[in-house]
């Protein structure tokens, strides 16, 4: 399997051995199957694409081909694969390898099952939460790794001698075993295609994490896509500090200070709203302390309710378009306290309006109606328990 024996190969001769529909496979071949959470390889058979490349039973690779109607057994062909596409999956496994071998030498932290695809890398650790501080830790040293060049070397030896190793994770294959080893970091049982030297993974970024199944998954970006990442992430701090005037050591300490501004303003608006509200209510009143009315549909009817609330004695009946819906808000204090299902079958029920609530606050939904109507049934039944 030359992918294994000369992984940088990216051009090769050889003969077609079957074809089988599109599904084609060879003398020889360049082209790594799909495993081990690595992509198969594609490229080209000649002029025809191979789209992916996976195991056949007996270990060789079948391209998975456009059409492979030109192509038959006994065809001499020439083998070009996809480089960049490869070379990513490579640098991404090896990636892998440097994180989950750090994250088990330097935490003790375990990695359950990863995903390597185009542009980003999880890894899913046996951990429920882990530390930022750990993660900044892995992420230097990671990096560090990187920029010492650490070999990537392979060997296969027999099951009985690799589980003599004392693995960091389980071997999932019976018979000869394949060892992929980082130099002074890492040493694992893989299937996968690595670079040669940490240096090529370049660097690796930190994106965010996620709780899955009661476990922490990390997200990361490796290689060009980390490279990308960081440029950007350069130019939006950049275009922050600009907005903000401050340097870039200054950018964090400033958002802090205008989130915590803005914590305050929303705290003294949501007052404001609240007094005005409450004025606004007394200042519908009648001198029964009832009031009916309806509030537009950008009104925030819970301000409405919360004011409301703290009134001793009042009857109110607030409706509020919503769509095809209108939402009530009823509240009854002092003199109109009562058992609210008495109203609940004498007022809404002909309205077949639903909800509910707590005294003295009762909030709901029914189909639309004449606003007016209701208002008038709401003072009749309201009026009827006052006596």
């Amino acid at each position: 399997m030359m992918y294994y024996t000369q992984p940088y190969l990216k051009t090769l001769k050889t003969t077609v051995t079957s074809v089988d529909g599109n599904n084609v496979t060879t003398e020889q071949t360049i082209f790594y199957p799909e495993g081990g959470g690595q992509d198969g390889d594609r490229g080209f058979i000649g002029n025809v694409k191979v789209l992916d490349t996976k195991k056949a039973p007996d270990g060789n690779s079948i391209l998975i081909t456009e059409d492979a109607s030109s192509i038959k057994a006994g065809d001499s062909v020439q083998l070009v694969l996809d480089w960049e596409h490869r070379h990513t999956c490579m640098v991404t496994h090896t990636a892998q390898h440097l994180l989950s071998g750090l994250l088990y030498t330097m935490y003790g932290i375990g990695t359950v099952a990863v995903h390597m695809a185009k542009d980003y890398l999880t890894i899913e650790t046996d951990q429920q939460t882990i530390p930022s501080s750990q993660i900044d830790g892995l992420v230097e040293r990671a990096n560090k790794e990187i920029l010492a060049d650490r070999k990537v070397s392979y060997a296969e030896m027999s099951h009985e001698d690799a589980m003599a190793l004392g693995l960091r994770r389980s071997i999932k294959v019976e018979g000869p075993v394949r060892i992929v080893t980082i130099e002074d970091v890492d040493r694992i049982a893989c299937g996968g295609v690595h670079v040669s030297g940490t240096l090529q993974i370049r660097l690796i970024v930190f994106t965010g994490h996620e709780q899955i199944r009661g476990h922490e998954r990390l997200y990361f970006r490796c290689g060009q896509s980390a490279v990308e990442n960081a440029v950007s992430d350069s130019k939006v701090t950049k275009a922050l500090c600009a907005d903000l005037s401050c340097k870039e050591e200054e950018i964090v300490q400033k958002v802090e200070s205008l989130s915590a501004e803005l914590t305050q303003k929303k705290a003294k608006l949501a007052q404001l709203s609240q007094q005005l509200e409450t004025y606004n209510i007394k200042n519908r009143l009648d001198q029964n302390n009832m009031a009916c009315y309806e509030i537009s549909e950008e009104d925030d009817i819970s301000v409405t309710a919360r004011c409301a609330g703290s009134f001793e004695d009042l009857a109110l009946c607030v409706l509020q378009n919503k769509g095809d819906k209108k939402v009530w808000l009823i509240v009854l204090s002092g003199s109109y306290n009562c058992d609210f299902n008495r109203l609940r079958s004498s007022l809404l029920a002909p309205f077949n309006a639903k909800g509910g609530g707590k005294a003295p606050v009762y909030q709901g939904v029914m189909e639309n109606c004449n606003s007016d109507t209701f208002f008038s049934e709401f003072r009749k039944n309201v009026g009827e328990i006052r006596g």
